[in-house]
């Protein structure tokens, strides 16, 4: 995913939570078609956040990579001018692995981050649908509280 991508999903992200929050404000006055439209957008909202979480967890899985490279290149290198013994090749090495550690930490948080607000998306599409199912077996009346 290139970068205009990950504009687009933020920006498309942004305008569902948009939408949410004006139906959701008025929640206890929603009629079931209402109530439908708030579960769709919960679950477009998902979508896109399970997108976003899929874009850094390539990060951090190639970075995670990049890691295992440069840690081979590096030991390579070192043990390559047969000055250095295998013991400070695989210390040295280990350097180059941790910084590009340090970066895929940063992008696995991210990911972990947006799964974990797809999750709440999902959860709350789900008591949409208790709440219809309610509605339903109420005979569909609704009761307005306040």
């Amino acid at each position: 995913m290139n970068e205009d991508d990950l504009v687009y999903l933020f920006a498309a992200h942004e305008k569902s939570i948009t939408d949410i929050k004006k139906l959701d404000s008025r929640l206890d006055e929603l009629a079931p078609f209402e109530i439908a439209k708030l579960e769709y957008l919960y679950s477009q909202a998902e979508r896109h956040a399970w997108r976003i979480a899929g874009h850094f967890k390539k990060l951090y899985k190639y970075h995670e990579g990049m890691a295992e490279i440069a840690q081979g290149q590096e030991y390579k290198a070192v043990r390559g001018d047969g000055k250095k013994n295998s013991t400070d090749g695989q210390y040295l090495s280990r350097i180059a692995k941790g910084e590009q550690l340090t970066q895929a930490a940063e992008y696995e948080g991210d990911f972990l981050t947006w799964k974990g607000v797809a999750g709440t998306y999902e959860r709350a599409a789900n008591s949409l649908k208790d709440m219809l199912k309610a509605i339903t077996a109420e005979g569909g009346n609704q009761s307005r509280t306040a």
